[in-house]
């Protein structure tokens, strides 16, 4: 036999009201209008038999019952709009991140506590296999990836913006001073990052210099940016590197900038699924997670 019951919005609308203690607040809360928001209240009034609110000197009011019945239903919807959150809460497996080392050290682990807590049986695997997330785009479940977002196998959602900066000791700084232009960091020893995806090339190439030119600057070569960094700490250059990735150095003065300026790349980080995972929770609360630090 079906249950008889009051509708959704009518709960709604009764306990916005009893909560402004107007129609007219309840109305501009709920986006309807005042004689909608009265309707709703009056609809349930006559379902539940009884009177909720009563009007004394153009003052709205709950009578007893309405006091009685608000209480009840805050409960009610409070729960409502809880089970979604609890069911997710509750969701588990394995879920695979792919990300580059240096953003999964610097960036990402310490905001993984965070996750962990909201979601306690969504075990984490992080892969960095710069292959295959890419070029072959496979092996992860969520990628955070550098690019221009044209996957289009993949649904990308910008995370943040790439900006680099000029680093270096400030004995080093002391000795060569301010750098000025672009094309000014090759006044210092260079420390030349060697990735596909490389900080000094997209930097010296805004600076104007040609991929000839670029090959040609001296200097000590690295593929990874954090052994670049290690590299400036203990003073052999300057580093061209994401600020993400120094930004607690600079802020213990082990690290300053040579150049006050930071530079912004033309492409960003984006958080990058299959399309065809589109309806998995685990990635698309990991994914929403994710966004909500694109400020950070």
């Amino acid at each position: 036999m079906p249950r008889k019951l009051p509708t959704v919005i009518s709960l709604n609308c009764f306990e916005v009201a009893a909560r402004t203690e107007s129609f007219t607040k309840a109305a501009e809360e709920l986006c309807l209008t005042q004689s909608a928001v009265s309707r709703q209240v009056k609809s349930l009034e006559k379902f539940v038999g009884f009177l909720l609110f009563e009007r004394v000197k153009q003052r709205l009011y709950l009578t007893d019952a309405g006091k009685i019945y608000k209480q009840k239903v805050k409960e009610i919807l409070d729960q409502l709009e809880s089970v979604p959150q609890d069911i997710i809460k509750r969701i588990s497996g394995r879920l695979v991140i792919g990300v580059e080392d240096t953003l999964t050290i610097t960036w990402l682990i310490p905001k993984l506590n965070d996750f962990k807590n909201k979601f306690p049986d969504i075990e984490v695997e992080i892969m960095t296999d710069l292959d295959k997330l890419y070029v072959k785009r496979e092996g992860f479940d969520v990628g955070i990836i550098y690019g221009d977002a044209q996957w289009p196998e993949c649904k990308a959602q910008y995370l943040m913006d790439e900006h680099l900066v000029a680093v270096c000791t400030p004995e080093l700084y002391e000795q060569y001073g301010e750098v000025d232009k672009l094309k000014d960091v090759l006044n210092y020893p260079f420390l030349q990052h060697t990735a596909k995806l490389s900080c000094t090339v997209e930097w010296l190439t805004a600076a104007g210099l040609t991929p000839q030119e670029i090959d040609k600057v001296p200097g000590p070569r690295f593929e990874r940016l954090r052994y670049i960094v290690e590299a400036a700490e203990h003073g052999l250059g300057i580093a061209i590197v994401p600020y993400y990735q120094v930004a607690n150095l600079l802020s213990e003065n082990k690290l300053v900038l040579a150049r006050k300026k930071h530079f912004k790349c033309i492409d960003a980080y984006y958080v990058v699924s299959k399309k065809s995972k589109a309806d998995d929770l685990k990635i698309k609360e990991f994914s929403k997670w994710l966004l909500k630090w694109n400020s950070h």
